[in-house]
């Protein structure tokens, strides 16, 4: 979106405050959209809400393609908010948490590595393009082809209510209609949405922050901007490798490790005007995200239940897109009252530390509750 902006703003000297707000509105959107479509999983399963989120997406670019005021871009993300909430990761991310039983962390570090690859190469490729074409044909072309993905996805995707499919058992009877207070007051929940919300307030507000706190440090924005692009690459292969460990010795122990991990790199941040640091902050902070992507839906899982799996893990997404919300504010409030990011780097450690404190103080979710019953779809 940082190519767009520049690209608007500089095209048609629409405001960065209003263009900024208008990429706010989607976030905001996209949380408050993410428990209706986990109903709609439960209920129908992925195909639905992909679907709708595709049309949500292509009424959204249309006008991304044709706006002539900086209020249309607000309202463009009021509809491109919920079409990626439906037709992006969280519909995939449910449908493979629940649909394989067997190295379950590994399956989804695999499929969000595709996520890790498209935002090392889209941002170059969207630059070109608009060189090239301008700002509405690149709309257009990014849009035509983020609807059509999830699209042709349709068709692989499985039909009905998500289940595990056990030879010879009965199809399990539809659940009774969801007590929210009783499910969200269930052992274990808690503690999972402050594991949902921990990395979002750290992980977002740093990366979104990188560039001028490197720069504070004495790096240039190229060294920068392949920080941040190296952490993303790096994180795909956490991913992968942080999913096979989680596999193996459980996903809650691997991401015990993962936030320790984090906390330790965290703990180089004042260090990182030192090249080599900063080369070991870059591998420990992306191989630490990326087996929290991967492992973090398995636990959810565990402590959830497969019945209403979607929708209760969509009411926690919303608070941790409150938390992504907030992430890029707080350290921007600390560099405007001192001058720097001392604090903010100090709010990042502990915030932390917090999470590594509440993912060792919760109970294995095999002792939270029963293992799910097998189920055929």
């Amino acid at each position: 979106m940082s190519v767009f902006l520049n690209a608007l703003a500089t095209a048609n000297a629409w405001p960065r405050g209003t263009l900024s707000a208008g990429i706010g509105v989607g976030v905001v959107f996209a949380g408050i959209a993410t428990p209706f479509v986990g109903l709609l999983i439960d209920r129908f399963g992925v195909r639905v809400p992909i679907a709708l989120g595709a049309a949500l997406l292509a009424t959204g670019f249309g006008v991304l393609s044709v706006m002539s005021e900086p209020w249309h871009f607000v309202a463009a993300n009021v509809l491109l908010g919920p079409g990626f909430a439906g037709a992006a990761m969280f519909p995939i991310t449910v449908a493979v948490t629940v649909r394989v039983p067997d190295r379950t962390a590994f399956a989804l570090g695999l499929v969000s590595v595709g996520a890790s690859l498209g935002a090392l190469l889209l941002a170059p490729a969207l630059q070109a393009l608009i060189n090239a074409r301008g700002w509405r044909t690149t709309y257009a072309m990014l849009g035509t082809a983020v609807v059509l993905v999830p699209l042709s996805l349709l068709v692989a995707l499985p039909k009905g209510r998500l289940q595990r499919t056990a030879p010879g058992e009965a199809p399990a009877p539809k659940p009774p209609p969801i007590d929210l207070r009783r499910e969200l007051r269930r052992s274990g929940v808690l503690p999972l949405a402050a594991l949902l919300m921990v990395p979002g307030l750290v992980n977002f507000g740093f990366q979104v922050h990188i560039v001028p706190y490197l720069a504070g440090v004495g790096h240039g924005a190229t060294v920068a901007a392949t920080a941040l692009g190296a952490a993303i690459g790096i994180s795909a292969i956490g991913k992968v490798a942080g999913g096979l460990v989680g596999d193996r010795i459980g996903a809650l122990q691997a991401l015990r490790l993962a936030l320790l991990l984090q906390v330790g790199a965290l703990s180089l941040l004042p260090l990182v005007g030192q090249t080599p640091i900063l080369v070991l902050f870059v591998a420990l902070h992306g191989i630490a995200v990326g087996t929290e992507i991967a492992v973090t839906p398995v636990l959810a899982l565990k402590v959830l239940g497969e019945e209403r799996f979607a929708t209760l893990y969509g009411l926690l997404q919303l608070a941790a897109t409150v938390a992504i919300g907030l992430a890029p504010v707080i350290p921007g409030l600390f560099f405007d009252a001192t001058g720097d990011y001392s604090g903010a780097v100090v709010f990042w450690i502990v915030t932390m530390l917090v999470g590594v404190v509440v993912a060792f103080m919760m109970r294995p979710p095999d002792r939270l509750m029963p293992s799910p019953r097998p189920i055929e779809s």
